[in-house]
């Protein structure tokens, strides 16, 4: 994909309608092209749940870069949220390590989705070959 491709991706995540800033969150995850991890970071202080709950699982795939950031998403007030980082931080794997300390303390977080998805992590980033 082309540079210009991916910067109209990236252009698309400032768009008006939040269904085109999720889908450019969600093409973006799949290009995989860490140009977009600034962006993307930003989205996930979007006004919408779905664009930053996608901008996190694309983060994921985009590597240790977005690590902080995605730490920092484990601490917001949104279920969903918190566990998209959390899963987010396991597709990482090794690469996030920082997280574990984090990861660990959502090991007690009041909803389960999160205990989970913090728990997959864990193996994931203590146990990634």
């Amino acid at each position: 994909m082309s540079e210009s491709e991916i910067q109209r991706y990236i252009k698309a995540l400032e768009s008006g309608n939040p269904n085109v800033r999720s889908a450019a969150a969600d093409a973006l995850g799949m290009i995989g092209d860490e140009a977009a991890v600034p962006a993307l970071i930003d989205a996930l202080k979007d006004e919408f749940s779905v664009v930053r709950t996608d901008a996190a699982f694309a983060l994921g795939r985009l590597g240790a870069a977005a690590v902080p950031a995605l730490i920092e998403a484990l601490k917001e007030e949104e279920e969903r949220m918190r566990a998209e980082a959390a899963f987010a931080l396991g597709e990482i794997g090794r690469d996030a390590k920082s997280a574990v300390l984090a990861l660990i303390e959502a090991l007690n977080d009041e909803k389960e989705d999160v205990r989970r998805e913090a728990a997959w992590a864990l193996e994931k980033i203590e146990w990634e070959e």
